[in-house]
């Protein structure tokens, strides 16, 4: 169905304008959605890592095998998702897709698989690929490829149980370097990220302060995060960690749908968080 496809890699996507999430996150689910294997294969390289619902393959050849098996399952799919892009410290692109799925299972929006990737984007004379990939949809548990990958998995599991229970004591987790993505503000710095993540700061520091801030803080006191699944990968320097699940505000019953990815790096003060990105899915 691809033969007469033209080679196309993202080198298109560079000279078209806008984000480069936006515009990497259109082009690929495009041409997954499609079956464009060839379309699809310009995207990464033999160094490339990918997980798909918890499966992990490395390779060209193996990354398409993957995909293809995606597609006999799901043989009609079709995604919608937002993107949040940051810059990560060795220069690449942290690219966070969420958003929705349909497919031959779940045809109606309202029953629709909602899907977070995490993706790593590097560039090389001009052209950008993929160096790292994790998706989710309806699989859940814990993907750790290797023992060397579980200081991952302990720091997720220390950062919401802090997070849970005394959310104020997360800040040491973050440089002055930190970038966040919270939804749609962008933070940077320990001091601003602890901000936006404590309700009535932002109000307190611009009444103190006589200035205005580009974000407000979050409206909930406390929240309870429910981790469903987690996947840890080797990349931007560091590790990359995707996780996803429920969180539930202020006591409330009701868990809405959340998705989050982080880089970490280990400096001379132990494991930091270089970048974040956290969406809610639905």
């Amino acid at each position: 169905s691809d033969r007469k496809t033209p080679r196309e890699g993202l080198l298109p996507l560079i000279m078209s304008g806008g984000d480069l999430g936006t515009r990497f996150g259109t082009h690929f689910f495009q041409l997954l959605d499609a079956k464009n294997y060839r379309g699809l294969s310009q995207l990464f390289k033999q160094n490339s890592i990918v997980s798909f619902e918890g499966n992990n393959v490395q390779g060209m050849q193996k990354i398409i095998g993957l995909f293809q098996a995606f597609n006999k399952k799901y043989p009609k799919t079709q995604h919608k998702c937002t993107a949040d892009t940051l810059p990560t410290p060795d220069g690449s692109n942290l690219v966070f897709l969420t958003g929705k799925r349909l497919d031959h299972q779940h045809s109606r929006i309202d029953t629709a698989v909602l899907v977070s990737a995490t993706v790593i984007l590097k560039k090389t004379e001009g052209k950008f690929w993929i160096s790292n990939l994790i998706y989710r949809g309806e699989a859940n548990g814990q993907n750790i490829p290797s023992s060397d990958m579980k200081v991952g998995a302990q720091f997720v599991g220390q950062f919401y149980k802090i997070y849970d229970s005394d959310h104020k004591k997360l800040g040491g987790i973050y440089t002055d370097k930190t970038v966040m993505k919270y939804e749609t503000d962008k933070l940077q710095g320990a001091q601003m990220i602890m901000c936006k993540l404590t309700k009535g700061a932002s109000d307190h520091i611009e009444t103190q302060k006589r200035t205005k801030l580009p974000f407000r803080s979050v409206t909930f006191k406390s929240v309870k995060h429910e981790v469903k699944s987690l996947d840890i990968h080797p990349g931007a320097g560091g590790l990359l960690i995707q996780t996803g699940g429920y969180l539930a505000p202020d006591g409330s019953t009701q868990g809405v749908r959340f998705g989050e990815c982080f880089v970490l790096m280990k400096g001379q003060q132990g494991w930091k968080v270089l970048c974040q990105v956290f969406r809610q899915i639905y």
